[in-house]
């Protein structure tokens, strides 16, 4: 059986995270973005996924996923959005592939986060934001359901699971529950563990603050 590969959608550093707009100009939205891209693959690959591809969304999306030294699959010209962008990813790789799409924005994501996902034996495994969102999505294989993101998505796949009748497994994973979309989530991680990229960059984004970094 080929091995799990993991899809980790990145749309267009600096033009993302609108909610931080007034707060972080677009230079300092990409460079958060790119370093919690970092932290995130760097956790995927730590838990032994050795195929890790971003879906990006232009042009800085893939220069990002290859300074990191990652396969990129752009997105297609006239791409639709994020789960249109996903179904063409889908289609290179192959629909019989174990896919685990995992957003760029988790910057507390650790390899026993990822395990946590890829344990269970289902064919649909989510694992939910604290607003509601996927924070990872397992499909076993990636054509057993489509792709529902978007507010409320937690939901919306899990409804797609059910009604494709697949074995299916919400897990609650800390590092995964809480991405970054506000600035309230920015600040709240000056009081958590971190992945080193993104404790690197955090004191030039909002000033010097002492960050707790995760040991081992």
């Amino acid at each position: 059986m080929d091995p799990t590969i993991a899809l980790v959608p990145l749309r267009a550093p600096g033009e993302g995270k609108s909610r931080l707009a007034d707060v972080l100009d677009p230079e300092q939205r990409a460079i958060l973005s790119m370093a919690m891209l970092d932290d995130v693959t760097a956790s995927l690959a730590a838990a032994g996924l050795t195929e890790i591809v971003v879906v990006a969304g232009g042009r800085t999306a893939a220069i990002a996923g290859r300074g990191l030294g990652l396969d990129v699959l752009l997105d297609p010209a006239g791409c639709g959005g994020l789960d249109d962008a996903l179904s063409s990813a889908v289609r290179r790789v192959g629909s019989h592939r174990q896919t685990l799409i995992v957003t760029a924005d988790l910057p507390r994501l650790r390899p026993g986060d990822v395990q946590g996902v890829l344990e269970p034996d289902a064919e649909v495994v989510i694992a939910p934001t604290a607003a509601g969102g996927t924070g990872a999505l397992l499909r076993r294989p990636a054509a057993v359901i489509g792709t529902a993101y978007g507010p409320g998505s937690a939901i919306a796949h899990r409804a797609l699971a059910i009604a494709a009748g697949a074995r299916t497994v919400c897990v609650d994973r800390d590092g995964i529950h809480h991405d970054v979309d506000t600035f309230t989530d920015l600040v709240a991680l000056t009081e958590v563990e971190l992945g080193p990229a993104t404790a690197a960059v955090l004191p030039r984004l909002l000033g010097p603050r002492p960050l707790r970094q995760p040991v081992g």
